[in-house]
């Protein structure tokens, strides 16, 4: 129930891995970083004073800040370096970072130990008997005579 994080697999590899649930602040911890910095205020002040704001917005945004950056680099496979997040975006960046994140990965003493990455495979097209088969699928061969 109170699980930051969850089980998937990873679309480039297929291992399981963990990563964290929301990307933003949970309501639970707003109220728990609110009550720290009204309690520091009061420490601080001796009272309850306005300057006590800045350090609920100073809380409030550096404890949204930690999140975002702990969910965005839970995002990357540690075994093969694919990024989902970086993917959406642009394909061939998250192609080039895997690329470079596995060249990196065989000289690293750390994952020397560890199996080898399943990575995916491209079937050739199948030529049978000489005769291609058409790319589009909807594309009626037998009507262009």
């Amino acid at each position: 129930m109170f699980s930051h994080r969850r089980s998937c697999y990873c679309a480039f590899c297929k291992t399981q891995r963990k990563v964290y649930k929301s990307k933003n602040l949970s309501i639970f911890e707003v109220l728990a970083l609110i009550f720290l910095s009204v309690l520091i205020t009061h420490v601080v002040y001796k009272s309850f004073d306005p300057r006590g704001l800045a350090i609920v917005g100073l809380f409030l945004l550096v404890g949204e800040i930690f999140t975002q950056v702990k969910w965005r680099a839970s995002m990357t496979c540690q075994n093969c370096g694919f990024d989902p997040v970086l993917y959406v975006k642009d394909q061939e960046q998250a192609g080039l970072k895997i690329k470079a994140f596995l060249e990196r990965r065989a000289d690293s003493p750390a994952h020397l130990l560890r199996p080898a990455i399943k990575l995916p495979t491209q079937r050739a097209p199948a030529k049978s008997q000489g005769v291609a088969k058409p790319t589009a699928p909807s594309q009626n061969l037998s009507l262009k005579v």
